[in-house]
This record gives structure tokens, C-alpha cells and sequence, in this order.
């Protein structure tokens, strides 16, 4: 329980920097960083990291085997916690038949390149919503749903040139 390191390398690992939690900390800034209520944290922690390259900031493991975990990807923030209806926290598993399948948000990442990616992502478990393609509103963008049940757009702004 408790604070542990980030990643080390994980800039070399990625291509993307680990953000230096102990400078935040001591600057504060207001930030705004979802949090992913999933079934089966540590699975959840896991794949973020095999898909996504995520870094862990933070991570605290329960006695009954629930995670909450603060996570990285380059200089972005997410957080992941095991779902708890007795505080009102449901994972997309847990929406009713009708809805079986979707989610209340999506996660939005922009990155270099969309395509390598997507495919790391789907590699690592996630399942294919649309492939990535251009679209006629200028952007380079394909939608997966990762196991737990939340769809992530990731794509970039296509350049006119």
C-alpha cells in the first residue's frame, strides 16, 4: 500500500516521458484526470500498461484483492480503481442488458501514431470497435474497447500537406 516509483525507462521503453510526480507535487497545478471504474483492477493495471505503455504513480492494493492505481502515458493522468457500488462506482460491465456493451465516456488519446498504437493495444486484448482511418472531419482516428468495457478513441489531426 502506498506510493511506488515510476517506471524506470520508461521514456526509453515508450518514447513517452514519465511525468515527474515529486516537481508536481511540490508546484500544484489544477488538473483534471478521469478515473476508470473496472472489475478485476490488477488485470485492468496490467493491460494499460502491456497497451498502452502506462506508467504506475501510484497504487494502493486493498486486503480484499480492490486496486486503485494512478497511471501514466506520457504526459497524461488516469487513474483505475476496482468498481464499489456500495460508493456508486460501476464499471461498463456492470450497466444493465439494454446497454451491455457501451459506456458513459470515452477516452480520447491523441498520440504521433495512431496506427502502431491501435495495433499495440489490440495486441495486448482490446477489441475493435472501427479501424483506424481518415476521416472527413480532418482526423487520422480508430475506436477500440479495451476488456474491461471502455472504449478509447485514439488517433491525431491530420495535417494539410
Amino acid at each position: 500500500m502506498g506510493q511506488r516509483p515510476a517506471a524506470v525507462g520508461h521514456q526509453r521503453e515508450t518514447g513517452l516521458p514519465m511525468i515527474d510526480k515529486s516537481q508536481s507535487s511540490k508546484n500544484p497545478k489544477t488538473s483534471l484526470s478521469p478515473m476508470l471504474s473496472v472489475r478485476h483492477g490488477s488485470k485492468a493495471v496490467e493491460f494499460y500498461k502491456a497497451a498502452f505503455g502506462a506508467g504506475e504513480l501510484f497504487r494502493i492494493d486493498a486486503p480484499d484483492g480492490a486496486v486503485v492505481a494512478q497511471l501514466s502515458v506520457g504526459e497524461s493522468e488516469f487513474w483505475v480503481a476496482d468498481e464499489s457500488p456500495e460508493h456508486k462506482n460501476f464499471s461498463p460491465e456492470s450497466l444493465g442488458a439494454e446497454f451491455r456493451g457501451g459506456a458513459t465516456v470515452r477516452m480520447v488519446m491523441v498520440v504521433a501514431d495512431p496506427d502502431t498504437v491501435f495495433a499495440r493495444a489490440v495486441k495486448a486484448g482490446a477489441t475493435v470497435m472501427w479501424p483506424v482511418e481518415d476521416k472527413e472531419y480532418g482526423w487520422r482516428v480508430g475506436r477500440i474497447v479495451d476488456p474491461f468495457g471502455h472504449h478509447w478513441e485514439i488517433g491525431k489531426p491530420l495535417t494539410d500537406g
